[in-house]
């Protein structure tokens, strides 16, 4: 819908820890430390450490996911492209992307020191 600022610089996510992940029927939710939340309205993919193919994007809502990986484990990398894609690696190795697939609705949001980023 908005898409990602061409601006964006994701430092400000580097070295948060998330404490949480929630599912919900519209939206699958992580909460980081230092009261940093992504909300996933669309669709996202998790890749493991040295995976051999690449992740499959998943639609929300999810059946199943293997995020709770990713719980307790900081972000050591973030960016985002012209795509609207947020990539998040983790220090476990694992990597987390969310996508910019609707067009006419939110597919995440980045909430951050009273700011919000909708994508």
């Amino acid at each position: 819908m908005y898409g990602l600022p061409t601006n964006f610089d994701g430092k400000f996510l580097v070295g948060l820890t998330l404490e949480q992940i929630c599912f919900n029927q519209n939206q699958v939710a992580l909460h980081f430390d230092n009261d940093v939340s992504i909300v996933v309205e669309s669709a996202f993919s998790h890749e493991g450490y040295q995976s051999a193919s690449p992740a499959q994007p998943l639609d929300v809502p999810v059946a199943s996911s293997d995020l709770m990986q990713l719980l307790g484990c900081s972000i050591s990398n973030a960016s985002g492209d012209k795509a609207g894609t947020l990539t998040l690696v983790f220090d476990n190795g694992h990597a987390l992307k969310c996508f910019d697939t609707a067009r006419e609705y939110e597919s995440y949001r980045i909430e951050h020191g009273g700011k919000v980023v909708i994508v």
